[in-house]
């Protein structure tokens, strides 16, 4: 947590326990819809040789820090050096530590499992790398898997993250760099971003291109002996009533999704399309938020603003992207989304949209579920 007697707009790259400073400008990105934290680093000196005294390499274990406060655990991936004769220029990326899950392919013995939890899943993946698997606090991870089994040439997160949608569950870091199996919209912030206050800038975007006037969702018929179907496909019909002209949309149940029936798989197709047609971010100044903590994705935020077409609307914060540059100073952008849009549905496992409508409060408000794009 920040404290009042800390500098602010510090950013600092630990390395074998050296701290490296005065970064000019830097660029973090955290997001639940991105695994692995990002960051990029420049520095330039009008001194030529200065840059000699910082001898950052590529794959070296770091730690950056904002004010103080740890973001991204994880290694150097790149360094670049840029000079000529009256000024040299130093920039530095990388990844937090759960890159490796991102880049490498998934490998576990045979390959196979059965009867086995997702935590256990992952921990059998993760062996052969420094990462933890931690489950947020409150998340009930479910059934164990009847099978699974690796499909060749996946990545790791690729493996886990088929598996985390068989179970309504999502795959995210924290600023140590672990792997957390988690659900959208975990934690709320008691104060809110509103417009002509904390709010410096913002935009949104609204888009009808992924929507459609009706969701039809079909589920697996049955075959006889020749290979015929013996009877029709059972199916279920509901209708998005903002779009206004005939954009029907049909939908094959997948096979494994025996918990939701074809009435709450149309119903989830519908409320994440209509939650993802409507996108935002929102600019502060800093990169802490009102209590003093350095902004986090996966917040419920309430927001208002009547160019965003928002009353204290309860929103999520999908990433934190933090900035320095001499234009702006200390900025961090927070991309904002209906959590709707990450709601998730068990046992969905081809459809590119996330969901999951499960606890009896979600279902409830199911057909409450506003259109932020119709306000």
């Amino acid at each position: 947590m920040a404290t009042q007697d800390k500098l602010s707009g510090i950013a600092e790259l630990r390395i074998a326990g050296a701290y490296y400073g005065g970064w000019k400008s830097l660029r973090v990105t955290r997001s639940i819809e991105q695994l692995a934290g990002t960051y990029e680093l420049e520095i330039t000196e009008r001194w030529p040789g200065s840059l000699r005294r910082r001898p950052i390499r590529p794959g070296q274990p770091c730690q950056l820090l904002l004010d103080g406060d740890v973001v991204i655990t994880g290694y150097v991936d790149t360094v670049m050096v840029d000079f000529d004769a009256t000024r040299h220029t130093l920039r530095v990326s990388g990844r937090d530590k759960t890159a490796d899950l991102v880049d490498c392919s998934a490998a576990y013995k045979t390959g196979q499992w059965h009867k086995v939890k997702i935590d256990q899943l992952a921990r059998d993946l993760l062996k052969p790398y420094d990462i933890a698997v931690i489950i947020d606090d409150g998340v009930d991870i479910g059934s164990a898997l009847d099978s699974f089994s690796i499909q060749e040439g996946e990545s790791v997160f690729e493996c886990l993250e088929r598996a985390a949608r068989l179970k309504a569950l999502l795959l995210t870091s924290n600023p140590d760099g672990d792997l957390v199996i988690t659900r959208a919209g975990k934690h709320r912030l008691d104060y809110g971003l509103v417009e002509g206050d904390n709010i410096k800038a913002a935009r949104g975007e609204f888009s009808w291109k992924e929507r459609f006037s009706s969701y039809t969702v079909k589920g697996q018929g049955r075959l006889g002996a020749e290979g015929d179907q013996v009877h029709s496909s059972p199916s279920a019909k509901v209708a998005d009533d903002i779009i206004t002209r005939p954009r029907p949309l049909i939908v094959l149940a997948e096979a494994h999704s025996k918990n939701a029936t074809l009435k709450d798989r149309a119903e989830w197709e519908r409320n994440v399309r209509r939650g993802r047609s409507a996108r935002g971010s929102v600019t502060v100044q800093g990169w802490v938020d009102p209590a003093g903590n350095i902004w986090q994705p996966n917040t419920i935020v309430p927001v208002t603003s009547s160019m965003l077409l928002l009353d204290a609307a309860e929103m999520l914060i999908v990433g934190c992207t933090y900035t320095l540059d001499d234009q702006g100073g200390t900025l961090t952008e927070l991309a904002i989304s209906q959590p709707e849009a990450f709601q998730l549905l068990e046992g969905v496992t081809q459809s590119r949209l996330f969901g999951k409508l499960k606890t009896k409060e979600q279902r409830d408000r199911k057909e409450k579920v506003e259109d932020w794009s119709d306000q």
